[in-house]
């Protein structure tokens, strides 16, 4: 168990790195993935609520700076409970399933955090999906275009098992490098 003020610190500064990400202004397609990393990382090393806090900051400082086009702005609600969608179901399967594919305690063989990390990246996407096809259509009165739907589709799966992959690559080699 670690100490409130080192959770806290631990948060600032992954919550940093992830912001650091976004403001290098690199295209979709590997931004997507460092902040899926981020938030799975998060949630391994703190706990998913901590995952849920970056997934809300992150595409709030987006907006303010002004990274998000202004067709995304409605989506900004709906992207904040996808993230927390992915944290959330990743976390708890992961606790739930905590079995490993051999006797090495790696995150990497963790039936766990590869079953979470697959559910949270499919309800991640279908809820995006959703939202852009169904729900935003309803709330503006109006059909969103077929290019910003399809950005909400498969992509955002896509992107999210890309970072879920890499933060239990990273965090596999983190606790490697602790435990020596």
């Amino acid at each position: 168990m670690i100490s409130k003020t080192n959770f806290i610190t631990r948060l600032i500064i992954l919550i940093s790195l992830t912001l650091s990400f976004e403001m290098l202004g690199l295209p979709q397609p590997i931004t997507g993935p460092l902040v899926n990393l981020m938030l799975i990382l998060t949630t391994l090393v703190l706990n998913p609520m901590a995952g849920v806090i970056l997934g809300s900051v992150s595409p709030l400082v987006a907006v303010i700076r002004g990274q998000l086009p202004a067709i995304f702005l409605p989506m900004v609600p709906f992207i904040i409970i996808a993230n927390a969608l992915l944290v959330l179901i990743f976390g708890f399967v992961s606790k739930l399933f905590p079995f490993a594919l051999s006797h090495d305690s790696s995150p990497l063989k963790s039936i766990g955090n590869w079953l979470g990390l697959f559910l949270g990246a499919m309800i991640k996407f279908l809820w995006l999906y959703a939202s852009a096809s169904f729900v935003l259509p309803i709330i503006l009165g109006k059909q969103l275009p077929p290019p910003f739907i399809a950005m909400m589709a498969v992509p955002q799966f896509v992107t999210a098992i890309i970072g879920g992959s890499f933060a239990l690559l990273i965090f596999s080699m983190l606790q490697r490098i602790i435990a020596k």
